[in-house]
């Protein structure tokens, strides 16, 4: 059980960090190179949160479906992502802002949805009894 508060905890933390890094990307703005977009200088620690935060909370999320949480391991990106809708509103009140906190909070909500769903099909499909 301890270990499986510390992988959610771990989760909850870098699924915050690469919406962080989502919502820092949003407010420095993306700039053209050579090679396609960037985020421009000062954005280092941007980029950092979202590569690290992507990995990190893979294999977090990753290692809460062989678990007793795995039904419950969608909430944990839906927690990083509100986490990004709220910094990414406190970086600014520009149309970008807005637009991306919204884009945000779309994906977390529609997470917990979608593997709801998905988990209310499977169990249908093997003939367990699905409350309506």
């Amino acid at each position: 059980m301890m270990n499986t508060v510390w992988r959610v905890a771990l989760g909850v933390v870098a699924c915050s960090a690469f919406f962080w890094g989502v919502a820092g990307a949003v407010d420095l703005g993306l700039e053209r190179n050579l090679r396609g977009y960037n985020i421009p200088d000062g954005g280092g620690w941007y980029t950092l949160g979202v590569f690290a935060g992507f990995i990190v909370a893979y294999f977090s999320v990753a290692s809460l479906t062989d678990t007793t949480a795995g039904r419950h391991a969608a909430l944990v990106p839906a927690a990083g992502a509100w986490f990004g809708v709220a910094s990414c509103l406190l970086m600014g009140q520009q149309t970008r802002h807005w637009v991306a906190a919204a884009v945000v909070a779309l994906i977390g909500s529609a997470l917990p949805l979608i593997v709801h769903r998905r988990n209310r099909t499977r169990r249908a499909r093997l003939g367990a009894d699905v409350p309506t």
